[in-house]
């Protein structure tokens, strides 16, 4: 007597097959989700960079255009988180702009500007200072007998991501924390950091990573009796 040939499957290869199958769709979950963890990552690390240029390169072409304005009598002055300067550019295309009798004619707007770089701090429900990110005031004006912020002076938040900023200034000898005046230094540093200054900390002593750049000043190097910026080369120490 012949048995019937076997149909179907066992209960035992079943239970394996759906324990394969699962297997292989957490392995495939695990490996997505690891994928989106490192692209977050890539895309972060751009988009810091990418500030971190945005702000650099700005600060450094301004800076690299600084000129001391006798007829208002500022070059550059600045402290330890804020600076202000001078800097030479072309005028915008509503200088151009030929007006009839009838029409206003826009601001006056002239080939220097005074632009000013700060942290823009704003308070909280509970009357805490919370630094939102960093700021860069332009006067286009710089004639102007009175120039108020959100008219004559237009501010702009150039970056969130920043919540530290600190400038030195190099005199020819050494770095100095604050600069006044009429005249230009010979460079700018400039430390960039994205988490704010603990309470109690100094500046120079900020604990976390940063961003760093030394910026030479054409029309400042006067100031030291030469084009070489001396101390720069290690690294800008004092």
């Amino acid at each position: 007597m012949r048995h019937r040939a076997r149909a179907g499957f066992t209960l035992l290869e079943i239970v394996l097959a759906v324990a394969l199958a699962l297997a292989l769709v957490a392995a495939m979950l695990t490996f997505y989700q690891q994928a989106a963890q490192v692209r977050a990552s890539l895309s972060q690390e751009v988009d810091k960079t990418g500030a971190e240029r945005a702000v650099m390169n700005l600060l450094t072409s301004e800076l690299r255009s600084a000129w001391a304005c006798r007829e208002i009598g500022l070059g550059l002055e600045g402290g330890p988180d804020q600076m202000r300067l001078v800097t030479t550019c072309l005028p915008g295309a509503t200088a151009w702009v030929v007006t009839t009798a009838t029409e206003t004619p826009p601001p006056a707007e002239r080939d220097i500007q005074v632009v000013g770089w700060r942290l823009r701090i704003v308070e909280d429900e509970d009357g805490r200072p919370v630094i939102i990110g960093i700021e860069r005031t332009c006067q286009k004006n710089v004639t102007a007998r009175v120039a108020e912020e959100g008219k004559e002076i237009q501010t702009l938040l150039v970056t969130p991501r920043f919540k530290f900023i600190r400038f030195r200034y190099w005199d020819g000898n050494t770095w100095l924390e604050s600069w006044g005046g009429g005249d230009l230094p010979g460079a700018v540093e400039i430390v960039l950091g994205e988490e704010p200054l603990p309470e109690g900390v100094e500046p120079m002593d900020y604990p976390f990573p940063i961003f760093r750049r030394v910026v030479y000043v054409p029309a400042g190097a006067k100031a030291s009796g030469s084009t070489i910026v001396r101390g720069l080369d290690d690294g800008g120490g004092p």
